[in-house]
Protein backbone atom coordinates (compact mmCIF):
# COMPACT_ATOMS: atom_id res chain seq x y z
CA UNK A 1 0.00 0.00 0.00
CA UNK A 2 1.00 3.52 -0.99
CA UNK A 3 2.41 5.62 1.97
CA UNK A 4 0.15 9.24 2.34
CA UNK A 5 3.84 11.06 0.85
CA UNK A 6 3.61 8.73 -2.27
CA UNK A 7 -0.17 9.87 -2.68
CA UNK A 8 0.77 13.30 -2.07
CA UNK A 9 3.72 13.31 -4.48
CA UNK A 10 1.37 11.81 -6.84
CA UNK A 11 -1.33 13.93 -6.57
CA UNK A 12 1.40 17.09 -6.97
CA UNK A 13 2.88 15.27 -10.05
CA UNK A 14 -0.47 15.00 -11.33
CA UNK A 15 -0.91 18.79 -10.63
CA UNK A 16 2.43 19.92 -12.24
CA UNK A 17 1.61 18.16 -15.76
CA UNK A 18 -2.42 19.72 -15.32
CA UNK A 19 -0.64 22.82 -15.14
CA UNK A 20 1.68 22.02 -18.24
CA UNK A 21 -1.53 20.90 -19.85
CA UNK A 22 -3.27 24.21 -19.22
CA UNK A 23 -0.19 26.16 -20.51
CA UNK A 24 -0.19 24.23 -23.37
CA UNK A 25 -4.04 24.70 -23.67
CA UNK A 26 -3.87 28.21 -23.61
CA UNK A 27 -1.17 28.60 -26.10
CA UNK A 28 -3.46 26.86 -28.34
CA UNK A 29 -6.34 29.15 -27.19
CA UNK A 30 -4.18 32.44 -28.13
CA UNK A 31 -3.44 30.63 -31.82
CA UNK A 32 -6.46 29.66 -32.49
CA UNK A 33 -7.82 33.12 -31.31
CA UNK A 34 -4.88 34.95 -33.88
CA UNK A 35 -6.18 32.53 -36.61
CA UNK A 36 -9.57 34.02 -35.78
CA UNK A 37 -9.07 37.37 -35.56
CA UNK A 38 -7.08 36.68 -39.11
CA UNK A 39 -10.28 34.95 -40.61
CA UNK A 40 -12.47 37.77 -39.14
CA UNK A 41 -10.82 40.46 -40.65
CA UNK A 42 -10.62 38.69 -44.25
CA UNK A 43 -14.07 37.98 -43.87
CA UNK A 44 -15.12 42.09 -43.45
CA UNK A 45 -12.64 42.63 -46.40
CA UNK A 46 -14.15 40.40 -48.66
CA UNK A 47 -17.90 41.28 -47.58
CA UNK A 48 -16.48 45.24 -47.95
CA UNK A 49 -15.05 44.19 -51.61
CA UNK A 50 -18.40 42.63 -52.41
CA UNK A 51 -20.47 44.99 -50.79
CA UNK A 52 -18.96 47.80 -53.51
CA UNK A 53 -18.42 45.38 -56.06
CA UNK A 54 -22.21 45.03 -55.79
CA UNK A 55 -22.47 48.69 -55.82
CA UNK A 56 -21.08 49.18 -59.02
CA UNK A 57 -22.72 46.62 -60.70
CA UNK A 58 -26.11 48.17 -59.90
CA UNK A 59 -24.68 51.66 -60.49
CA UNK A 60 -23.78 50.27 -64.08
CA UNK A 61 -27.43 48.61 -64.53
CA UNK A 62 -28.67 51.62 -63.58
CA UNK A 63 -26.80 53.72 -66.33
CA UNK A 64 -27.48 50.48 -68.82
CA UNK A 65 -31.07 51.33 -68.15
CA UNK A 66 -30.95 55.04 -68.53
CA UNK A 67 -29.01 54.83 -70.94
CA UNK A 68 -31.29 52.79 -72.91
CA UNK A 69 -34.57 54.89 -71.88
CA UNK A 70 -32.28 57.66 -73.55
CA UNK A 71 -31.75 55.71 -76.79
CA UNK A 72 -35.51 55.04 -76.76
CA UNK A 73 -36.61 58.18 -76.74
CA UNK A 74 -33.85 59.40 -79.05
CA UNK A 75 -35.21 57.01 -82.08
CA UNK A 76 -38.63 58.69 -81.03
CA UNK A 77 -37.13 61.71 -82.29
CA UNK A 78 -35.42 60.78 -85.21
CA UNK A 79 -38.77 59.29 -86.43
CA UNK A 80 -40.19 62.17 -85.96
CA UNK A 81 -38.14 64.46 -87.68
CA UNK A 82 -37.85 61.74 -90.79
CA UNK A 83 -41.54 61.95 -90.90
CA UNK A 84 -41.54 65.84 -91.23
CA UNK A 85 -38.95 65.39 -93.92
CA UNK A 86 -40.91 62.65 -95.83
CA UNK A 87 -44.37 65.04 -95.64
CA UNK A 88 -42.37 68.05 -96.67
CA UNK A 89 -40.18 66.48 -99.52
CA UNK A 90 -43.59 64.49 -101.02
CA UNK A 91 -45.20 67.72 -100.66
CA UNK A 92 -42.70 69.82 -102.12
CA UNK A 93 -42.12 67.26 -104.93
CA UNK A 94 -46.11 67.67 -105.99
CA UNK A 95 -46.13 71.41 -105.71
CA UNK A 96 -42.93 71.63 -108.13
CA UNK A 97 -44.82 69.47 -110.81
CA UNK A 98 -47.57 71.75 -110.50
CA UNK A 99 -45.65 74.92 -110.56
CA UNK A 100 -43.79 73.59 -113.67
CA UNK A 101 -46.80 72.91 -115.21
CA UNK A 102 -48.55 76.67 -114.42
CA UNK A 103 -45.34 78.50 -115.35
CA UNK A 104 -44.80 76.44 -118.77
CA UNK A 105 -48.18 77.35 -119.49
CA UNK A 106 -48.09 81.13 -118.38
CA UNK A 107 -44.55 81.84 -120.37
CA UNK A 108 -46.13 80.56 -123.75
CA UNK A 109 -49.06 82.66 -123.14
CA UNK A 110 -46.89 85.99 -121.84
CA UNK A 111 -44.58 85.19 -124.91
CA UNK A 112 -47.84 85.63 -127.53
CA UNK A 113 -49.14 88.48 -125.36
CA UNK A 114 -45.46 90.05 -125.56
CA UNK A 115 -45.20 89.74 -129.12
CA UNK A 116 -48.84 90.99 -129.90
CA UNK A 117 -48.74 94.00 -127.43
CA UNK A 118 -45.16 94.95 -128.91
CA UNK A 119 -46.37 94.67 -132.66
CA UNK A 120 -49.34 96.18 -132.18
CA UNK A 121 -48.15 99.50 -129.36
CA UNK A 122 -44.49 100.10 -130.44
CA UNK A 123 -44.61 103.53 -128.66
CA UNK A 124 -46.10 101.36 -125.33
CA UNK A 125 -43.23 99.14 -125.45
CA UNK A 126 -40.52 101.61 -125.39
CA UNK A 127 -42.55 102.83 -122.48
CA UNK A 128 -42.29 100.11 -120.96
CA UNK A 129 -38.42 99.62 -121.42
CA UNK A 130 -37.87 102.82 -120.07
CA UNK A 131 -39.87 102.32 -117.27
CA UNK A 132 -38.16 98.70 -116.29
CA UNK A 133 -34.59 100.91 -116.65
CA UNK A 134 -36.06 103.15 -114.02
CA UNK A 135 -36.98 100.78 -111.74
CA UNK A 136 -33.47 98.61 -112.45
CA UNK A 137 -31.63 101.62 -111.09
CA UNK A 138 -34.12 102.47 -107.90
CA UNK A 139 -33.82 98.63 -106.75
CA UNK A 140 -29.95 99.00 -107.05
CA UNK A 141 -30.27 101.41 -104.17
CA UNK A 142 -33.00 100.31 -102.70
CA UNK A 143 -33.97 96.89 -102.66
CA UNK A 144 -37.55 95.47 -102.09
CA UNK A 145 -38.13 93.67 -99.20
CA UNK A 146 -37.00 89.92 -99.99
CA UNK A 147 -39.91 87.25 -99.32
CA UNK A 148 -40.48 85.50 -96.63
CA UNK A 149 -39.80 81.70 -96.95
CA UNK A 150 -42.76 79.29 -96.74
CA UNK A 151 -41.77 76.56 -94.92
CA UNK A 152 -40.49 77.57 -90.98
CA UNK A 153 -38.46 75.07 -89.06
CA UNK A 154 -39.65 73.18 -85.93
CA UNK A 155 -37.39 70.68 -84.47
CA UNK A 156 -38.89 67.47 -82.22
CA UNK A 157 -38.40 67.32 -78.74
CA UNK A 158 -34.77 65.77 -78.15
CA UNK A 159 -34.36 64.40 -74.47
CA UNK A 160 -31.08 66.02 -72.81
CA UNK A 161 -28.19 64.32 -72.54
CA UNK A 162 -27.40 61.77 -70.23
CA UNK A 163 -23.89 62.27 -69.32
CA UNK A 164 -21.28 59.38 -68.31
CA UNK A 165 -22.07 56.91 -65.93
CA UNK A 166 -21.68 56.87 -62.32
CA UNK A 167 -19.46 54.64 -60.32
CA UNK A 168 -21.15 54.16 -57.16
CA UNK A 169 -21.30 57.35 -55.88
CA UNK A 170 -17.97 58.72 -58.04
CA UNK A 171 -17.66 60.23 -61.18
CA UNK A 172 -14.71 58.33 -61.91
CA UNK A 173 -14.13 54.27 -61.88
CA UNK A 174 -12.56 52.93 -58.77
CA UNK A 175 -8.97 52.09 -59.15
Amino acid sequence: MASADDILNAINASVGRLDDIKGKLDGLKASTDAVKSSVDSAANQLVATLNAGFAQLIALGDYTNQALYHNDVQNDTMICELTHISKNTCGLLNEAAAQTRIQSAIEQAATRLAFLYATVHAEAELERERMAKLREEIEKCCPPPAPQPPCAYEPCAAPEPIGPPRYAGRDHPPR
